[in-house]
């Protein structure tokens, strides 16, 4: 059984993702005050233990979180030597950190940012639970501009996780979109390896476009992070998805170079193949109404952003994707349609007469509930109460836009489960 820590959580795409999987999950790191809330409907967590100074972290925000029985931190910077003992044996580390600081929304200030910084505070409890829990695995995620951020918050966080005393440098203006580094063991340090890789939700069965930054690192020297992320045996993307098979070479695995500074080896392309589930299937038809309603425009809707009125972006765009349109198959249910709380203005909906006399369509924003399946959650899983307040639309959005993809949490998990069950069933024929 893999026993996890998550950090940052929000409402814990990794529990939706890793739990059908047999892991157990010993704690979340979770400070704002809607996803608690989600966290303890949904996985039984705590109020938060520690919380980070503002009043947007006033504790009768907490109140109504009276059980649990899994302790929620709160805040990672406040977690002791004593929390962490209490812990026992913690396998994975789990989380991705704030990403505003890196993206073009938070101005991307990277490590000027304290959100930033957040990164590094990750790192240093990683290699805290090393000593005392016998930490094994990192899986960390962030938007892709981290990729990029002038401030190199990527190499401070890479060289931190490998041992290395001074930041990694790119090979070139930005990080590419996948690689790996291998740092060689030393009197002080075991053999450690760092992995990461672009993966975009839409090549998981999600009708969205959400790439983002997937990175693994492994104090295990028995298993190469490498060997999770990335695959070898020429396998293919979804057909459907529309990318062509591309094969990626394993290339040789060199040992570091003396002393912590360890050795980078990149692999410029993120396009290597991966192995989907034929049966995962989510889509944006709506059941609100009597009837449902099926979306016509877009089939697949830009990267779901942490917006309180639900917004889309298309990837790499400027413009802002707010509307889908549907085309409902009863016209008189168009009032169910509308999200709560909304004023009753056309920006709720739009109805559209074609002109050739072919029907109505309906141009309206994404409803909760059609994010949560854009990013692979059971219906409903945000739709939780704050005390006796009933969830608000702008919650829920704000949440899904910053939480990971359920499917590529699973695909992750799946494959370092695999990796740590082959390990020790070749140490078992060993022995």
């Amino acid at each position: 059984m893999m026993r996890v820590l998550s950090t940052f959580s929000g409402i814990s795409a990794a529990s939706a993702a890793w739990k059908p999987l047999g892991f157990k999950f010993v704690g979340y790191c979770e400070p704002s005050a809607f996803p608690c809330h989600v966290l303890n409907k949904r996985v039984e967590a705590t109020a938060p233990k520690y919380l980070p100074r503002g009043s947007d972290f006033n504790p009768r925000k907490y109140r109504t979180i009276v059980d649990g029985s899994v302790i929620n931190f709160g805040d990672i910077t406040q977690i002791s030597d004593d929390d962490l003992r209490a812990l026992g044996q913690v396998d994975v580390l789990e989380g991705g950190s704030p990403c505003q600081a890196f993206s073009i929304s938070g101005l991307r200030r990277g490590l000027n940012d304290n959100r930033g910084n957040l990164a590094l505070a990750f790192a240093r409890l990683a290699l805290r639970m090393r000593e005392i829990n016998g930490l094994r695995f990192i899986v960390w995620e962030n938007v892709k501009g981290v990729l990029s951020d002038e401030t190199n918050g990527f190499g401070c966080l890479l060289a931190a996780l490998a041992g290395g005393e001074d930041p990694l440098v790119a090979p070139g203006k930005s990080w590419p979109n996948s690689g790996h580094v291998l740092a060689g063991a030393t009197d002080d340090v075991d053999d450690v390896t760092v992995a990461w890789r672009v993966l975009d939700s839409q090549r998981f069965g999600l009708a969205q476009r959400r790439e983002r930054v997937f990175l693994v690192a492994s104090f295990d020297p028995a298993l190469d992070a490498g060997s999770v992320l990335f695959e070898y045996d020429g396998q293919t993307w979804n057909p459907e998805a529309g990318d062509q098979t591309q094969k990626e070479d394993p290339g040789n695995r060199e040992t570091g170079a003396s002393g912590t500074r360890p050795t980078a080896l990149i692999r410029g392309d993120s396009q290597a193949s991966l192995s989907l589930d034929p049966d995962v299937a989510f889509c944006l038809t709506a059941h609100e109404a009597k009837e449902p309603t099926t979306v016509i425009h877009p089939k697949t809707v830009g990267t779901l952003c942490a917006s309180g009125a639900g917004l889309a972006r298309p990837a790499g765009q400027a413009n802002e994707l707010d509307f889908v349109v549907v085309h409902p198959r009863i016209v008189g249910t168009l009032q169910a349609l509308k999200p709560k709380g909304s004023s009753g203005s056309d920006l709720d909906f739009t109805i559209v007469h074609t002109a050739d006399g072919g029907g109505e369509y309906v141009c309206r924003r994404l409803m909760p509930i059609e994010c949560e399946r854009l990013q692979g959650f059971e219906e409903g899983w945000t739709d939780v109460p704050m005390g006796n307040k009933p969830a608000t639309d702008g919650n829920r959005y704000k949440a899904l836009g910053n939480s990971m993809s359920v499917p590529v949490m699973n695909y992750i998990g799946y494959r370092l489960l695999r990796a740590v069950t082959r390990v020790a069933e070749e140490e078992r024929i060993a022995a």
